[in-house]
């Protein structure tokens, strides 16, 4: 009996120390969720989208609180999307709360909790609130701002039409406008380009002095980009040091828009928006030389250059004098992709696999363009033809594929790059090899109809161009890619060169007469008014005349004795 108590004793210091243990446990496992949760909220930042007050919830068409934060958090999204890919995208909550850990009777959250420490650091999200209502007139209107920040409270929509689609782009724009800038001056950019458009529409018979008032309006009505700018001064004026690197590019990015949108204007015009662009982008570069945008955006705009001056000389006479317009023309061009060529050079020679990838095929496309000017010189003739078989310009256009295909291995080819690497190879006569570039362009981008008519083009070439006798299969599946063209990515029209190619291209198995003929009726015809179906005014007749030339070469066969063909 004596051994009793000291049993129980023992017993209960047992227990005490197992509680001790757990206790201790428990304890690290809460220090551990809660540094977790810090941790997490450290690296997520962003905004977070607080309960959206919603008034008039009577009207059943009404958003529910929920529904209007997931859609401001959609917006935000999308506005993110419309900036640079190396820019860091700012995580967006929308008010739908994630599995979180409350003690009960406790007033803090294991979240809420991580959330005030980090605030204490000034590292927690920014807090998105707005109030939605809906209007007797059953338009709608918010108040926006950002917690802590009475400065970016804002009325909702400032500008444009008063639909819930409107609000939330307003909402969300004027949230990422306080927090990153250049972002908004992205997002801005793209929208006013859209109307950065059409300045010489209807300004051809108007007396110069005229015309030239309504260009000067026309230019400062739709491309003066003033929202863009704003928020650009928005940028100049941020705590953000890294963010001025991004303001030449983006009013570089301003006069392109400009010189795209000045294309009926003249050359001269186009190229001094062209000129201001590059040297906005080469100081850009300069600060950012291992920026993949930076140094894209740059040579992209020498090429522009580039290929406005050299598309001017396609149609002029030959003239050797060196002071004629076509040769000086021709000069200019050559030296821009030179020019470009030597930026290329002076580029860190390490650097990250992307970048790598883009420098490769950049300078591939610029063997391209240069090879291009140089044939231009060879034929005298603008219209470009395939390289001769065998020769030093082979091998330059081989070296330009062999870049793209290393870059291939790096980073995967954009809609654009396959296009460029098509037209190589469809220059080294390498048909089928370009064909399949382009229908993996088509894949990548099917809005974009550029790469669909290339294909038509390439088997086209691809018939021309093959030794040997004329292959009725390989015609049919040229005139079928382009039937397939006009009836399903063509844009309506007008034709005019690939139709004088199609003509002599039947011309010359016995079919030109017919489909000549085909057309002249066709177009001739007055084409329905109807709104839907007019825009098709070209595409139909070109369409139906060469189903018409496929039916008779199905029933007759190629009848031409000789058929032309262009030099190898």
């Amino acid at each position: 009996m004596p051994d009793a108590p000291m049993g129980f004793e023992r017993v209960a210091n047992w227990f005490d120390g197992v509680r001790k243990v757990l206790i201790a446990v428990g304890a690290g496992f809460i220090l551990v969720i809660v540094l977790a949760a810090i941790v997490r909220e450290l690296a997520i930042g962003g905004i977070a989208i607080d309960r959206v007050v919603v008034k008039a919830t009577d009207t059943p068409d009404t958003p529910t609180p929920e529904l209007a934060a997931q859609q401001i958090a959609r917006q935000l999204d999308r506005i993110q999307r419309s900036g640079v890919q190396e820019w860091r995208r700012v995580n967006v909550e929308d008010g739908v709360r994630p599995v979180d850990l409350q003690i009960p009777g406790a007033p803090l959250s294991v979240r809420n909790a991580a959330r005030e420490v980090v605030a204490l650091f000034g590292l927690a999200p920014v807090t998105l609130r707005s109030a939605l209502t809906k209007r007797s007139d059953g338009k709608y209107a918010a108040v926006m701002s950002l917690a802590g920040d009475h400065g970016s409270m804002a009325d909702c929509p400032a500008d444009g039409g008063d639909t819930l689609d409107n609000v939330y782009d307003c909402i969300a724009l004027n949230a990422i406008a306080s927090i990153d800038p250049k972002t908004a001056a992205s997002y801005m950019f793209k929208r006013e380009q859209a109307d950065c458009r059409d300045l010489e529409v209807g300004l051809a018979d108007l007396p110069d002095l005229q015309r030239e008032q309504y260009r000067i309006s026309n230019r400062r009505d739709r491309c003066s980009f003033g929202q863009t700018q704003k928020l650009i001064a928005r940028m100049m004026s941020s705590t953000n040091k890294a963010d001025l690197h991004w303001v030449p590019y983006i009013f570089g990015q301003i006069h392109m828009a400009r010189a795209m949108a000045l294309v009926d204007a003249g050359i001269q015009q186009q190229l001094s928006e062209i000129d201001q662009a590059i040297g906005r982008f080469r100081e850009s570069q300069r600060q950012m030389q291992d920026s993949p945008t930076a140094i894209a955006v740059l040579m992209k705009a020498f090429l522009a250059k580039g290929i406005i001056v050299h598309q001017t000389t396609a149609r002029m006479e030959w003239v050797d004098d060196p002071d004629s317009l076509l040769q000086k023309r021709l000069d200019i061009a050559d030296k821009t992709f030179a020019e470009a060529a030597e930026q290329l050079r002076q580029l860190p020679k390490s650097r990250s696999p992307n970048l790598d990838a883009l420098v490769g095929r950049l300078e591939g496309l610029l063997i391209y363009r240069q090879w291009m000017i140089d044939v231009h010189r060879r034929t005298k003739s603008g219209m470009t033809t395939a390289a001769v078989a065998d020769t030093a310009e082979v091998v330059e256009l081989e070296k330009a594929a062999a870049k793209y295909a290393a870059a291939e291995d790096k980073l995967p080819a954009s809609a654009a790059d396959l296009m460029d690497w098509g037209n190589i190879l469809r220059a080294t006569g390498k048909f089928d090899d370009a064909i399949v570039k382009y229908r993996r362009a088509v894949d990548l981008d099917p809005s974009n109809a550029e790469p669909a008519l290339n294909i038509v083009i390439t088997y086209i070439d691809r018939f021309e161009r093959s030794p040997g006798p004329p292959d009725t299969g390989n015609l049919l599946v040229a005139l079928g890619s382009l039937s397939d063209y006009l009836a399903w990515m063509s844009g309506g029209g007008p034709y005019k060169s690939l139709q004088r190619k199609v003509k002599r291209l039947l011309a010359s198995v016995g079919h030109g007469q017919a489909f000549e003929e085909c057309l002249n009726r066709t177009i001739a015809t007055p084409p329905l008014s109807a709104e839907k179906v007019g825009r098709w005014k070209d595409a139909a007749p070109f369409k139906f005349c060469v189903d018409g030339a496929i039916d008779g070469i199905t029933k007759v066969g190629i009848r031409a004795t000789e058929v032309t063909r262009a030099s190898r």
